[in-house]
């Protein structure tokens, strides 16, 4: 490790190594931690609108589950956190100024959560902050290895700019794989929207822009969204779904029409996960489906499952995101009536619940 400690180009290549192949992050940051006496390496990401991520050497996988239950941007649960937000901090904020942050934590979580796996002690820096969240570098020290002493911090802020470069070169291959991936769907005559790992919009087709402009659909801070906040909020329910943690399945969105009708139905599907990667690689697709004239769908929905005009109206209805009580009143019929007619439709569709029957309507309608 000395050669490591005194030779810059080194440390270059081990992280730029990591940008370039990212499962060569785990011993890189574990060399760090050697180096500089400490029993952990850690690179940290978190913050508004950025997807989290806690990468520690040489550690055991329930310390980062136990630490997924904290709140680990609030300055006042995490004293690492607060300690980066005092006045006049060096760029290399360590032991003394968490000692002066430890004092304002209105919880002993984080605290605990130290005590019990041994971390206390240690150093840190910014790598990246932003719009796109915080990307911090540290050090996490056991009682074993004490304080870290000046020189160990000095290694430590040499160290943390061949991270930092290293981080800025993945992010822009990263990048990168929004331009590849947009670029084959270039021939695509269909409105696709790729998101990154905070769910933000990083690539789109053209149907997709046309949309955006003629339809409630918005691209707002970076997120896709809707001008109706129900709709909104329900984008993000489902694309949270996909993300975080990856890979699982999300009922798609229905977006109702002027009408009443199923105007949009937006579906979420994820994307492979690769190992250590940053939050800026591309981690999902959203695919609008047009919806068509209220009435074909009412044919569709007769002729597929039998059902009356009345239960093929209200099937509708449902999957636009109208209210039961707003089906009710706008159809005339009593709240009652409205729950014997759901039965029969949930019968004949061999639904049980009311997701899947959104689902079933938007994959018939489409």
């Amino acid at each position: 490790m000395a050669s490591l400690a005194k030779n810059s180009d080194d440390w270059a290549e081990l992280f730029l190594s990591a940008a370039l192949e990212p499962a060569n992050w785990e011993s890189a940051i574990r060399t760090m931690a050697a180096a500089t006496g400490s029993r952990h390496g850690q690179l940290i990401g978190f913050g508004p609108g950025a997807a989290a991520f806690n990468w520690i050497s040489d550690i055991d996988d329930s310390i980062v589950a136990k630490t997924a239950t904290i709140d680990q941007s609030s300055p006042d649960l995490n004293f690492r956190v607060a300690a980066d937000g005092l006045a006049d901090n060096p760029a290399i904020v360590h032991e003394a100024h968490y000692d002066v942050a430890r004092q304002g934590l209105r919880s002993q979580d984080y605290l605990d959560l130290c005590a019990d796996f041994d971390i206390f002690d240690g150093c840190q820096t910014r790598i990246l902050a932003g719009q796109e969240g915080m990307i911090g570098l540290a050090l996490l020290r056991d009682s074993k290895d004490g304080r870290s002493t000046q020189e160990q911090r000095d290694l430590f802020g040499h160290i943390s700019g061949h991270v930092r470069n290293a981080v800025r070169l993945q992010r822009a291959i990263e990048h990168q794989g929004f331009a590849l991936l947009s670029g084959t769907f270039e021939a695509m005559d269909r409105a696709c929207w790729l998101l990154d790992g905070a769910g933000r919009v990083g690539g789109m087709t053209p149907r997709a822009q046309a949309l955006l402009s003629s339809s409630r659909l918005r691209v707002r801070d970076g997120a896709l969204a809707s001008e109706r906040a129900e709709e909104s909020r329900a984008i993000t329910r489902a694309i949270r779904m996909i993300i975080d943690p990856p890979g699982r399945a999300a009922d798609p969105v229905a977006l109702g029409d002027e009408a009443g009708g199923v105007g949009i139905m937006l579906e979420f599907y994820p994307l492979p996960a690769k190992s250590w990667s940053l939050p800026f690689a591309p981690r999902a697709i959203a695919i609008a489906r047009v919806g068509a004239p209220t009435d074909r769908h009412v044919q569709l929905l007769m002729r597929t499952f039998n059902l009356t005009p009345a239960e093929a109206d209200i099937a509708i209805r449902l999957a636009a995101g109208q209210t039961r009580p707003d089906i009710a009143a706008a159809r005339s019929v009593s709240t009652e009536t409205l729950k014997v007619q759901l039965r029969s439709i949930y019968e004949k569709t061999g639904c049980s619940r009311e997701s899947q029957l959104v689902r079933l309507v938007g994959l018939i309608s489409h």
